[in-house]
């Protein structure tokens, strides 16, 4: 979907893109060869040069950066899978706000192995969790996760590209929590963290520090399902985008 995408060049939107894809253009080369004369001419006199750019950016190590800024952020799931170092994100919280703004524990998958960085271990390593990544994705992660680690980590880094699933759901009528979506959807958890809720994640931390000696695990297992569980949920959602885009095409 990344190269089928118009949405970046000014005075096109979403039925404007659409028309374009029904006049013939499918994507930014055809545009380039073909679009003087399918496209609208000012459409395609704004649009020329952007295209060019973007895909001399797509053969240009450090290109995905400059793609990423052009790219609504709201449009970033159409990265994926031609972008597929992906970092699965989530954190959690309720430690002391003044020991690494309250964050307990960081977890990040890769999709092979999980990775987690816990306060009074670890968690100072945190600030290098998403290095090397192309994509990050996380739920409801924009407005929380990213904004409490760069408040933490001076120098955090994120990955050029992140997909908000929280939002790319709900635009295929997915709302509500992660967990509720999880069950809708079919997305089982083990038992042992089947119902907690991030009130809960809280409480266990609370139970860590006061010597419980298995809360710890328990929270680490809840965060582990909380990152794990993105990846199929990002299939799931770049995949029903696609066929709805493409379902107007007829």
């Amino acid at each position: 979907m990344l190269t089928r995408t118009f949405l970046h060049i000014p005075s096109v939107g979403p039925k404007r893109e659409l028309s374009l894809w029904r006049s013939g253009l499918t994507g930014w080369q055809d545009f380039l060869e073909r679009g003087e004369s399918l496209a609208p001419r000012q459409v395609y006199n704004l649009g020329r040069p952007i295209i060019e750019r973007n895909l001399a950016a797509l053969e240009r190590p450090g290109g995905l950066a400059e793609l990423a800024a052009a790219i609504p952020p709201n449009e970033h799931w159409r990265f994926w899978p031609r972008y597929s170092r992906v970092a699965y994100l989530d954190i959690e919280t309720g430690g002391d706000p003044e020991d690494f703004g309250g964050i307990t524990v960081v977890g990040v998958y890769d999709g092979m192995e999980v990775t987690q960085y816990v306060a009074g271990v670890n968690l100072h390593e945190a600030g290098q969790a998403l290095a090397g990544y192309e994509v990050v994705v996380s739920f409801a992660g924009s407005s929380f996760d990213v904004p409490v680690l760069k408040g933490a980590f001076a120098n955090f880094i994120v990955p050029p590209v992140h997909i908000d699933l929280r939002w790319v759901l709900r635009r295929l009528g997915h709302k509500g929590g992660l967990k509720r979506i999880e069950k809708r959807l079919g997305i089982s958890r083990p038992e042992e963290v089947g119902d907690m809720g991030g009130l809960m994640a809280v409480m266990l931390w609370q139970d860590h520090l006061a010597g419980d000696p298995d809360a710890l695990s328990t929270l680490l297992q809840y965060n582990a399902c909380d990152i794990v569980n993105l990846e199929p949920l990002l299939n799931m959602a770049v995949e029903g985008l696609r066929e709805q885009l493409m379902g107007r095409l007829g």
